[in-house]
């Protein structure tokens, strides 16, 4: 059983109170955050082929699709930083430099995961994309054979204005695509 020095001097003690009372008023920060609000910072277009990976030791790695992106991103470093900072203030002295990594054949894959994570939280905001791709256009095939079987179904009622009708029709159709 051997102890360190420090044990033995009561150092250790000190270390740790030390670093509580310091660590004490920052704030956490929330990575994940910066991935979801990636859009914000760096605008639609970059945002598509680029996404942070990690924050580490003050440097901020950005994974980029391809080399040209990075290079473009790199010319923009002090303007991005500072948009950082504007976004997420609880990032001032955190984020120092930016690296770029480059992944073309995993990009989308990584992003893709990186986001999910990111809008885990956000589930009604992916049930309104999920409504949105499922609208069918009233001059497809599709909406068109839908509309007729319904109109086929609903055939055997008698006495429907058309209004109601039509209601009848959205909510046969609805139900179909979903």
């Amino acid at each position: 059983m051997f102890k360190k020095v420090s044990d033995l001097l009561g150092q250790n003690n000190y270390k740790k109170s030390h670093y509580r009372s310091r660590n004490k008023g920052s704030e956490l920060f929330n990575f994940l955050d910066l991935i979801a609000r990636w859009e914000e910072v760096v605008g639609t277009r970059m945002a598509k082929v680029t996404v942070p990976l990690k924050n580490q030791g003050k440097t901020l790695t950005i994974l980029t699709n391809h080399s040209a992106y990075s290079q473009q991103l790199s010319m923009l470093e002090e303007t991005l930083k500072k948009k950082i900072i504007a976004t997420f203030p609880e990032l001032r002295g955190k984020v120092q430099y930016l690296k770029f990594q480059v992944s073309t054949q995993h990009f989308d894959k990584e992003r893709e995961d990186l986001l999910k994570r990111a809008n885990a939280g956000h589930e009604n905001k992916e049930k309104v994309q999920k409504l949105k791709q499922n609208i069918l256009h009233p001059q497809s095939p599709q909406y068109k054979a839908l509309r007729q079987e319904a109109l086929n179904e609903l055939g055997d009622l008698v006495g429907l204005d058309d209004e109601t009708k039509e209601r009848m029709v959205s909510i046969y159709i609805q139900n179909k695509i979903q």
